[in-house]
């Protein structure tokens, strides 16, 4: 769901950097951001999958042999859902992976579409200006 947000803002913001660029084929750059903010987002989530089977095999095999099974003896499944590690982790698995789709929209946009060098300002550069146009598209003129 989060994602679904994500993306329409990216291809909001993706074609108003191809207008603002003068590109011809904005269309074709929008889907190039939006195809980046997918592959980029899967990577993620399947880092985070590997990332919670190595928490919880560690408590649920008794014959793992290794340093963290020591570490982790005597925890349960329920640890990893509550405290400061939980809330980590809930950021981790629900947020981080549409967060960096954007930055990978963002690299292209910034790189690709603009041709502007890396920095962190260009990088994001556009969202404020994006969510002002979306305000401003709910004014009624009269």
């Amino acid at each position: 769901m989060i994602g679904g947000v994500f993306i329409v803002l990216v291809a909001v913001w993706m074609y108003q950097a191809t207008s603002k660029a003068k590109k011809k084929n904005a269309v074709l750059w929008v889907a190039i951001g939006c195809i980046t903010f997918f592959i980029v987002q899967f990577l993620m989530i399947r880092f985070n999958v590997y990332l919670v089977e190595a928490l919880t095999t560690a408590d649920n095999n008794p014959e793992f042999a290794g340093e963290s099974f020591v570490a982790t003896q005597g925890r349960s499944e329920q640890s990893y859902s509550g405290g400061v590690f939980g809330v980590f982790l809930f950021f981790l698995i629900e947020l981080v992976p549409p967060l960096m789709g954007v930055v990978g929209a963002g690299l292209v946009r910034t790189l690709f579409v603009l041709k502007d060098k890396f920095t962190i300002g260009n990088l994001f550069g556009g969202i404020k200006e994006m969510f002002s146009d979306i305000a401003d598209s709910f004014r009624t003129s009269e």
